[in-house]
C-alpha cells in the first residue's frame, strides 16, 4: 500500500492554495494545515471526492478542474491476488479466533543501542478522476529507519514512483495540467518520532513515542479509543486507520497484540484465506465491506506478523471486475546496523 506521510509532503506544493513559493517555513505551515484539515474531514481546496475513506500515507483527494481521486492501491490480476473467488468466511467467531491467535504469536525484533529498525512499505498507488474515465497505477517504495531509542533521530525516504500502468484510459485522457503527487523522491529526518510532530496532531496513524503510552492495554478500551479516533466509524474507515497505523512499523508487539484483540469487536469482519499482498507474501485477510469496496488487513497466522493491506472490489464497478485488487501495500521490517543502511 503510509511520517510518516511522505506523499503528503510533496502534495502540499500543489494541494494548498495558500502556500507561497516553497520556503521551508511555508512548507511546514502548509503541510500542518493540510493534514489538520484531512484529519478534521474538511475540504482542502475545492471539492473533496473520496472513493473510499483514506488509508495510511493518505494522499489528499483534491478536486481541482479534473475532480481527481487519489487511491493507495493496486490492480493486480494475478490469480493469487483475486481473493473473493471462493467467498469469505463471515462471522465474529472466526475472526476473533484468528485475531486472538495472532495476538499470542506476534513479537519484536531485538535491537542493540546503535541499531535501527528498517520499516519498508511497498505500495502501488492509483489515481483516477470522479467519473473514472481514466485510472493509472504507480509503484513506490517508502522506508523509515526507527532508532533503538525512539527519542533519537528517525530517517524517512520516498523513492521516485514507477511509470504509469493503465487500468482505464490512457495518457491522452489526462488533463493537460495534471500534477501527480507521486513524482519526485524525498528524504528527511526528525528527532523523537514522526516528522513535524510538533505541528501535526499525533494519532494512531501518526504515532509518537508519547502517544504509544496513552493506548489502553485492555482490548475493549483500545477499541473504544480507536473508534473515537475514527469519528465513531465501525467499518471500512476504522480498518483503514488500523492499516495506516500498523504500516508505520512503530507499534511494539504488546500494542499490536492489543490492536488485534481490539479488532475482535469490529462488526462484520470477513475472513479470507491465502490473500496476497504486493510483494507476493500470503496471509489471512480480515476485511469489512462498504458499497463496492472491501478493506482488508493481512496477517501471517503462523507468526502474527502484519503483512500489509488490500482494497478489493466487492462487485463490478467502473468497468473493472469483482475481485480486482485496487489497493495493496506490503510491509517488512528488519534490523540494520545504522540509519540509512540496508543491512
Amino acid at each position: 500500500m503510509r511520517e510518516i506521510r511522505q506523499v503528503e509532503d510533496e502534495t502540499v506544493k500543489w494541494a494548498m492554495s495558500d502556500v507561497a513559493p516553497m520556503s521551508d517555513e511555508a512548507f511546514d505551515r502548509g503541510r500542518a494545515a493540510l493534514l489538520a484539515r484531512i484529519d478534521a474531514a474538511e475540504p482542502v481546496s475545492g471539492e473533496v471526492v473520496p472513493l473510499a475513506p483514506r488509508r495510511r500515507r493518505r494522499i489528499p483527494v483534491v478536486a481541482a478542474a479534473a475532480a481527481m481521486v487519489v487511491l493507495a492501491g493496486a490492480a493486480l490480476l494475478a490469480p493469487s491476488l483475486v481473493s473473493r473467488v471462493n467467498g469469505p468466511s463471515v462471522g465474529s467467531a472466526a475472526a476473533a479466533d484468528l485475531l486472538n491467535k495472532a495476538a499470542n504469536l506476534t513479537g519484536d525484533a531485538k535491537l542493540t543501542p546503535d541499531q535501527y529498525l528498517l520499516v519498508q512499505q511497498d505500495a502501488r498507488w492509483s489515481m483516477t478522476e470522479y467519473e473514472h474515465d481514466w485510472m493509472f497505477l504507480q509503484d513506490q517504495r517508502l522506508q523509515t529507519w526507527i532508532p533503538a531509542d525512539r527519542n533519537g533521530p528517525w530517517l524517512y525516504k520516498r523513492e521516485q514512483a514507477s511509470g504509469r500502468q493503465w487500468l482505464i484510459g490512457s495518457e491522452k485522457d489526462l488533463p493537460p495540467d495534471l500534477n501527480s503527487p507521486f513524482d519526485g523522491a524525498s528524504e528527511y529526518r526528525s528527532d523523537g518520532g514522526p516528522a513535524l510532530r510538533d505541528k501535526v496532531k499525533v494519532s494512531f496513524r501518526d504515532p509518537s513515542p508519547e502517544y504509544l503510552t496513552t493506548l489502553p492495554a485492555d482490548p475493549k478500551e483500545l477499541y473504544r479509543k480507536l473508534r473515537d479516533e475514527a469519528q465513531g466509524n465501525e467499518g471500512l474507515a476504522f480498518l483503514q486507520m488500523v492499516n495506516d497505523g500498523l504500516g508505520t512499523g512503530a507499534y511494539p508487539a504488546h500494542v499490536r497484540a492489543a490492536v488485534y484483540q481490539a479488532l475482535t469487536y469490529l462488526p462484520g469482519l470477513e475472513v479470507v484465506e491465502k490473500a496476497a499482498v504486493l510483494d507476493g507474501r500470503t496471509g489471512t485477510a480480515l476485511g469489512v465491506t462498504e458499497k463496492e469496496t472491501t478493506e482488508q488487513i493481512v496477517i501471517d497466522q503462523t507468526t502474527g506478523e502484519y503483512l500489509g493491506s488490500r482494497t478489493v472490489l466487492a462487485k463490478d464497478a467502473w468497468g473493472l471486475k469483482q475481485g480486482q485488487v485496487i489497493g495493496t501495500t506490503s510491509v517488512t521490517t528488519k534490523v540494520v546496523a545504522g540509519m540509512g543502511l540496508a543491512s
